[in-house]
């Protein structure tokens, strides 16, 4: 087996949505994604996170996304450079531990962090959320040009725009509220989630 892509995520929001975010750039399409379950995992062992994928599924490019602040949160690092220098060289000697074997190794790995976190990148788009059907439009009255910047606490802000009785832990509710983000619209207001849309506009489906 052989696919253009895959994902390594961090945890469960990121899986259950993903695929709207991809399909919506690149057109309907299946990329697989694989979720290491939780971020501690995948800053300790990227590198069998990565040979589970290759093995599997030999893709020419792995993505893996990780969230900035639970990286902080978990004191694993001090900053967004620095979470994504410890997650490249741990794929660095990966690539080198694996250059001598069989294993057919992907043509590139990519590492993108959210910043803050995942729910930044549902943010980004704060007018395609106003239609979304959790949302109480009403509630949205803000204008952002860096989401990252300015929303400090995006989970905090995502649910304080949420109708009553509405709850985004459920997986059901997590990928309806995917489904307002426009990814061009997105990358306007969120640097972070420019460096996925970028990313993932490289890979090639046909």
């Amino acid at each position: 087996m052989s696919v253009p892509a895959a994902f390594i995520v961090e945890g469960y929001c990121e899986y259950d949505t993903f695929p709207s975010f991809y399909s919506k750039i690149l057109g309907q399409c299946y990329i697989p994604i694989s979720n290491a379950k939780g971020i501690g995992n995948l800053t300790k062992n990227t590198g069998d996170e990565l040979l589970k994928v290759i093995k599997l599924l030999n893709p020419e490019i792995v993505i893996i996304t990780l969230d900035y602040r639970e990286a902080l949160r978990e004191k694993l690092v001090e900053n967004c450079v620095e979470l994504k220098e410890m997650v490249m060289k741990n794929c660095e000697e990966f690539i080198k531990s694996q250059e001598n074997g069989s294993l057919k190794l992907p043509k590139e790995i990519v590492v993108v962090i959210a910043d803050k976190t995942y729910e930044s990148w549902l943010c980004a788009d704060y007018e395609g959320l106003k239609t979304n059907e959790l949302i109480n439009e009403e509630l949205i009255t803000e204008e952002f040009d860096n989401v990252d910047i300015e929303i400090p606490n995006p989970n905090k802000w995502l649910n304080s725009k949420l109708k009553e009785n509405v709850d985004l832990k459920s997986k059901a509710n997590r990928k309806k509220i995917a489904t307002s983000l426009r990814p061009e619209i997105a990358k306007e207001n969120s640097r972070s989630f420019e460096k996925f849309y970028k990313e993932v506009s490289k890979i090639n489906v046909a």
